[in-house]
């Protein structure tokens, strides 16, 4: 296939993007290290006083939280936000992979299918991650919130419907070239 600056643009886009949620990535798992070596989750969390810092994790307000399960709420909230950081990179990576196989290559290939298949489960698991958070988060604040966002999971779902024509792109490629 032709090359195109447009894909180029947009490689190279998903290129910086997947270094940038690696990198944010690495720095959360290295807070949450350096915060359990030292023990001072709690200190980072709570104020001078004792109070709770104001701020809120997982659309959940903090001062409901008694300060003793502040620090199971914070690490989980932080393991979240590795988790979306992680799966937008393999999303860009994904996406930027793709583009790059498309400017030399059909892109009706098998290894596309896999990586379009691949986006579309990465992204019905955000929402369901969101989901398993919120519950527990739920346990410790007494406000269990159940709650799916529509939009992810359709997203999803669109982007495996994209890799089953893509599927049938090769297969109908495999045909003609067979016939040649």
């Amino acid at each position: 296939m032709k090359s195109s600056k447009l894909r180029n643009i947009t490689a190279v886009l998903a290129k910086i993007t997947q270094i940038v949620a690696f990198a944010g990535a690495a720095i959360l798992l290295i807070f949450i290290i350096v915060c359990l070596v030292n023990g001072n989750v709690q200190d980072f969390v709570l104020t001078r006083n004792g109070d709770i810092v104001n701020m809120s994790i997982a659309d959940v307000d903090l001062n409901k939280v008694n300060s003793d399960n502040i620090a199971p709420l914070f690490i989980v909230s932080m393991l979240m936000g590795i988790f979306l950081l992680s799966v937008l990179g393999m999303i860009c990576r994904n996406v930027n992979r793709i583009f790059k196989k498309t400017n030399t290559e059909s892109p009706f290939s098998s290894t596309n299918v896999s990586l379009i298949k691949q986006i579309g489960y990465l992204a019905i698991s955000i929402p369901v991650v969101k989901l398993i958070v919120n519950i527990f988060v739920g346990v410790f604040t007494g406000d269990v919130l159940f709650g799916l966002e529509f939009s992810e999971v359709l997203f999803g779902l669109v982007i495996l419907c994209i890799a089953q024509y893509f599927a049938y792109g090769a297969t109908l490629e495999k045909d003609v070239e067979g016939l040649l």
